[in-house]
């Protein structure tokens, strides 16, 4: 015959299952999903901040898989090309043959753009004096058209320099020049006399401003087109 189990029993049951062991490991086991999780965040983070690139859709730029060509020259061709501003002025790069050009591939929707955007008028700022000229180049391609919307970012975030409004005239083939993949942002640092001193794709926040600093004071201290 079956003995009823009784209230005392059941405590028993319980209290046998929980035994120290069981307790360890169970804390254990929380202990590495919470760990697991914070690193699945940090590494978020990072990737935020050192996101390497946005790759562009329906872009007009060429993807080549040949080495990046050591200090192209810009075809005077190319030089004298003659693009829009989004203020609607006409400037072609051979305006600028006594300065250092950077030009930036940029976009609104392109979080590695936002941060490097900043960093970007710092340098405006910090080296203009010396013969520097920022130029942003946002293309129609990029935007829908909509040009109207980046005027209005440019304004909220008070960027100084100069906005080209580019349907590809001048990215593609810049992009071109260096066997560079579709994607932005990309900066090109371009010397006095049209070569491409340095040229970066994707942002990174610890390292690419430096680089940039470093190419910008190379060009500027190369007195041949001074």
């Amino acid at each position: 015959m079956a003995v009823p189990e009784t209230p005392s029993s059941k405590q028993t049951d319980k209290k046998s299952f929980w035994t120290p062991g069981r307790v360890v490991l169970t804390l254990v086991g929380v202990g590495l999903i919470i760990a697991w999780g914070l690193s699945r965040w940090n590494s978020r983070e990072r990737a935020t901040i050192n996101a390497p690139a946005n790759r562009v859709t329906n872009a007009p730029l060429v993807n080549n898989a040949q080495p990046p060509v050591a200090a192209p020259n810009l075809p005077q061709e190319l030089r004298d090309t003659k693009v829009q501003t989004l203020d609607g002025e006409s400037l072609k790069l051979s305006d600028f043959a006594d300065k250092v050009l950077i030009v930036n591939i940029w976009a609104t929707w392109c979080g590695p753009c936002r941060l490097e955007m900043p960093e970007l008028v710092k340098l405006s700022n910090e080296y203009k004096a010396r013969g520097l000229v920022v130029l942003g180049l946002a293309t129609s391609y990029n935007e829908r058209n909509d040009q109207a919307h980046v005027k209005e970012y440019v304004r909220t975030q008070n960027i100084p320099y100069q906005i080209i409004w580019d349907d590809g005239t001048l990215a593609a083939p810049l992009v071109q020049m260096v066997n560079a993949q579709a994607v932005i942002p990309q900066s090109f640092v371009i010397s006095r006399d049209g070569r491409i001193v340095k040229h970066f794709q994707g942002f990174n926040a610890y390292s690419t401003p430096q680089l940039m600093r470093q190419a910008i004071e190379e060009a500027l201290n190369d007195k041949g087109k001074a």
